[in-house]
């Protein structure tokens, strides 16, 4: 099947042409000057130090294991997410303690409430499509019992909650740069932290705990056990010049959302993501059909066979086998209710007008067809 609009294209401009063309002829090709240029560009932006990493979920993980320490403990995690925000935990030595989510698919601050146990050291955020969560309500929370707080921004690149940038509120936040997200690189991510102190360690973790001696450049010590997450100098290089142009390729997603708002407001059975238009990053349109998963399983079908495949996002965590064990009884009824309703709109900042037009009116009619 050719696909007429594809879910998912990379912005390409010049920039990234010359920068990747630039990090070839430099011959580092690892952990070289666009590494620390990307760094800088994006504590610019953020305000906070940041350590770049060979993924998203290295980020994460790296994140946790610098939060948790060496007594692990539980960590509180919203339902509705990938794999990878809860998946991190484990792997860096917690328990993911999984939660439900409010209308708009984000953790709220009765739900950490409602999750507290002795052991819980802290809670993730995930900012759904790129809208903040209830930042005010949830730094609330987390400050009375003593958690810290790691925001998954991964979506939210830049998305905003009363003007401030998500990523700059807890005491750490993530970003990846999968080739899918609005910083897109192939693969890489990078750590936001509050504290210079962690985010050397950060830097040591991510070079399998090494540490060089000023003095003598050909010495180097051991001094935990880390993990080869380096990112490579040619993502790096892609991923400063689409920092470059974050903000720019934002509008054009925006553009993009209003088009889409315009042409699907007021149809009957469709309900749109209730967004702040100008603070979301809109790395996801999410729409939901009424009338049941089998309904929009065909729907989702239909206009794949017909050129315009749509997306998933998300089946939610604890309908994963690998997540079974740990939520037992538990019930997730408004992550439940979405997952049988939800699909992803295509949105990158290189598709036309009349691109989001075809697509809008090849999902009506789709609708129409299916009752």
């Amino acid at each position: 099947m050719l696909s007429r609009t594809p879910f998912h294209r990379p912005a390409l401009s010049d920039e990234e042409r010359r920068y990747v063309e630039e990090a070839l002829e430099g011959r580092w090709w690892a952990g070289g000057p666009f590494v620390e240029r990307l760094e800088k560009a994006l504590e610019g932006i953020w305000g906070r130090p940041a350590v770049a990493v060979s993924s998203g979920t290295a980020a994460l993980e790296v994140a946790l294991r610098l939060l948790l320490g060496e007594e692990g403990g539980e960590v509180i995690v919203p339902v509705w997410t990938f794999t990878a925000s809860a998946a991190a935990v484990w792997h860096a030595g917690g328990v993911p303690v999984l939660v439900d989510v409010g209308p708009t698919l984000h953790i709220g601050a009765s739900h950490i409430e409602a999750a507290l146990t002795p052991r819980t050291k802290g809670v993730i955020v995930v900012h759904y499509a790129g809208m903040a969560a209830d930042m005010e309500a949830i730094q609330a929370v987390c400050a009375q019992h003593g958690l810290w707080l790691l925001e998954d921004a991964c979506h939210a690149q830049p998305g905003y909650y009363q003007g401030q940038l998500c990523g700059s509120f807890g005491e750490a936040a993530t970003l990846s740069f999968h080739v899918t997200k609005p910083i897109a690189a192939g693969q890489g991510g990078a750590i936001l932290l509050r504290d210079n102190t962690l985010a050397e360690k950060a830097r040591a973790w991510r070079r399998h705990g090494i540490k060089r001696d000023s003095a003598n450049y050909w010495e180097y010590e051991v001094h935990f056990l880390g993990h080869n997450y380096q990112m490579p100098e040619l993502c790096a290089a892609l991923a400063l010049a689409q920092v470059e142009k974050m903000h720019e390729r934002w509008k054009r997603r925006q553009a993009i959302a209003a088009q889409y708002t315009t042409l699907l407001s007021g149809v009957a059975g469709l309900e749109l993501y209730p967004a702040d238009m100008a603070a979301c990053s809109w790395h996801l349109y999410p729409v939901f059909l009424q009338g049941g998963k089998a309904r929009r399983d065909e729907v989702l079908r239909r206009m794949g066979e017909k050129g315009f495949p749509l997306n998933l996002h998300y089946r939610p965590l604890h309908r994963h086998r690998a997540y079974q064990a740990l939520v037992g009884e538990k019930r997730f009824p408004v992550a439940d209710a979405a997952y049988t309703q939800v699909m992803t709109l295509p949105i990158w900042p290189e598709m036309t007008s009349g691109q989001v037009e075809q697509v809008s009116l090849t999902l009506l009619q789709t609708i129409a067809e299916v009752p």
